[in-house]
C-alpha cells in the first residue's frame, strides 16, 4: 500500500537525501517530516529505521531548517526521539524544543534548567512548568531566567517559592535598584496572600487586591481573641514614641515587636501612604483611636497632607485583624523562615525589678522618699498610708480629670 512507502523507498526522494546540494537535502527533510506526522508506519522496526534516517539528515541541516522542523514536530508526542536529536544539536531549534516540545525528556529539561541563560529561559517559558523545574530555575543566578519564570503565569510557584523569589526581588532593589523581578511577581494574577511579601513594593491598587485576598483567606480562620498583654504594651510604646515625635525609637520598638530588622521597620513606618503601618497596627489589634493618633503623628512629622489617616479611611472596612496578620507575616518573611523566639521588650519607664518600686526622681525642693516597713508604723499611720495609696491608684486609672 502507498501508506507503507517511506521517502527512503522512493528513488527520487532517496536521491534528494543523498544530493550534494543543500537545497535538495532540505526538501527531503521537509517531505520526511510531513510523512512522519502522518504516522503511516506498519511496524516498529520500520518506524525506528525512518527516525534514524531523519535524525541523520537533521545533523547536516542548517539551523533555520532545524528550527522549521522543530516547530512542526514540537506538538507531536510521538516525536520524542527526533526532538531529542534537535535539542542536542543546539541553536534556535533546541530552544524551541525546550520551550514547546510536548514530549521533552525529563532529564534534559532538568539539565537545561540549570544550564546557561538561554536554555534555562526556554524551560522557564514552558506551559507545563511544574514545581520541581520551577525550584531549579529559582536557584539560577541570571536575572533573565528569574524574570522568565516570574512572567510565566502557568508556572507552578507555591507560596514558599514565591517568598524566596520575593527575597531575591528585594535584594535586587536594595543592591541594584532593579525593580523588574518585583514587578513581574506582583503582576502574577489573580492577587494572592503571598504577594504581601512585596507589599512595600506594590502600588495602592495592588495592595488593596492583596488585602482583599487576605480577607478571603481569613474567612475560614477562627475569630481572633483579645490582643495579648504584650501586644497591648507594644501598642502603648508605639503610641508614646509617635506622640513624642521620636522616629528612631518608634522604628526600634516596631522592629522589636515584629521581630524584623530596623531597616524594614523604618520602611514600614516611613511609607507616606500609611498603608503598611496601618496593616501592622491592625494585626496588633490597636484600637481605632490609637491608630488614628499614631498615623496622625507620623503625618505631622513629615509635614504631609494626612495621607496616612486617609489610608485608614480607605482600607479599614477591608481589613480584619486575622487578614492583617497574614499580610504582616508575609511582609516580614515569616512564611519563609521559622518564627524567631520572642524576646521581652523592656519598657524604659518600667521598674528594674517588678517586685520592687521604681526609683522616682525627687521633685525640686522635695525631700527624698523614705520607705518604712509597715511593722514599724502605728495603726493610724498604716490606715492613712493605705488610703493615700488607694487614692493615688484611682487617679492613675482614671487619668487626668
Amino acid at each position: 500500500m502507498a501508506s507503507d512507502l517511506s521517502p527512503t523507498d522512493l528513488p527520487f526522494l532517496a536521491t534528494l537525501a543523498r544530493s550534494p546540494r543543500p537545497a535538495d537535502r532540505r526538501l527531503w527533510l521537509r517531505v520526511a517530516t510531513d510523512y512522519f506526522l502522518t504516522a503511516p508506519f506498519s511496524t516498529p522496526e520500520h518506524r525506528a529505521e525512518f527516525v534514524a534516517k531523519l535524525s541523520e539528515g537533521l545533523r547536516d541541516a542548517d539551523d533555520a531548517t532545524r528550527s522549521a522542523i522543530a516547530r512542526k514536530l514540537a506538538p507531536c508526542a510521538e516525536a520524542a526521539e527526533v526532538l531529542a536529536t534537535l535539542e542536542s544539536l543546539g541553536g534556535e531549534a533546541a530552544l524551541h524544543v525546550l520551550q514547546c516540545a510536548a514530549a521533552a525528556p525529563r532529564e534534559r529539561l532538568l539539565a537545561a534548567a540549570a544550564a546557561d541563560n538561554a536554555r534555562a529561559c526556554a524551560v522557564a517559558r514552558r506551559d507545563d512548568l511544574d514545581a520541581e523545574l520551577a525550584g531549579v530555575l529559582a536557584e539560577h543566578d541570571e536575572i533573565e531566567v528569574l524574570l522568565a519564570l516570574a512572567r510565566n503565569r502557568r508556572a507552578a510557584i507555591d507560596p514558599r517559592l514565591y517568598a524566596a523569589l520575593a527575597r531575591r526581588a528585594r535584594q535586587r532593589i536594595e543592591g541594584m535598584l532593579d525593580r523588574r523581578l518585583a514587578e513581574a511577581l506582583l503582576d502574577r494574577g489573580p492577587a494572592r496572600v503571598e504577594q504581601a511579601a512585596l507589599f512595600l513594593e506594590a502600588d495602592s491598587g495592588r495592595r488593596a487586591e492583596i488585602l482583599t485576598a487576605a480577607q478571603r483567606a481569613a474567612l475560614a480562620a477562627p475569630r481572633p481573641s483579645a490582643p495579648p498583654r504584650e501586644a497591648a504594651e507594644a501598642i502603648a510604646r508605639l503610641e508614646r514614641f509617635a506622640l513624642d515625635a521620636d522616629p528612631e525609637r518608634f522604628a526600634g520598638a516596631l522592629a522589636a515587636t515584629l521581630e524584623c530588622s530596623v531597616e524594614l521597620a523604618k520602611r514600614i513606618a516611613g511609607d507616606s501612604s500609611g498603608e503598611p503601618l496601618m496593616v501592622v497596627l491592625a494585626a496588633l489589634g490597636a484600637p481605632n483611636d490609637v491608630t488614628v493618633r499614631i498615623l496622625t503623628s507620623r503625618d505631622l512629622q513629615d509635614g504631609a497632607d494626612y495621607r496616612r489617616v486617609g489610608a485608614l479611611a480607605r482600607l479599614k472596612d477591608a481589613l480584619s485583624p486575622t487578614a492583617a496578620k497574614l499580610v504582616v507575616a508575609a511582609m516580614i518573611g515569616d512564611s519563609a523562615r521559622p518564627r524567631a523566639r520572642r524576646q521581652t521588650v523592656l519598657d524604659p519607664s518600667a521598674a528594674p525589678t517588678p517586685s520592687r518600686p521604681a526609683a522616682v526622681e525627687p521633685l525640686a525642693g522635695a525631700a527624698p522618699r523614705t520607705w518604712i516597713k509597715e511593722t514599724m508604723a502605728t495603726p493610724a499611720a498604716l490606715r492613712r498610708r493605705r488610703a493615700f495609696a488607694f487614692a493615688s491608684g484611682r487617679r492613675l486609672l482614671d487619668g487626668p480629670g
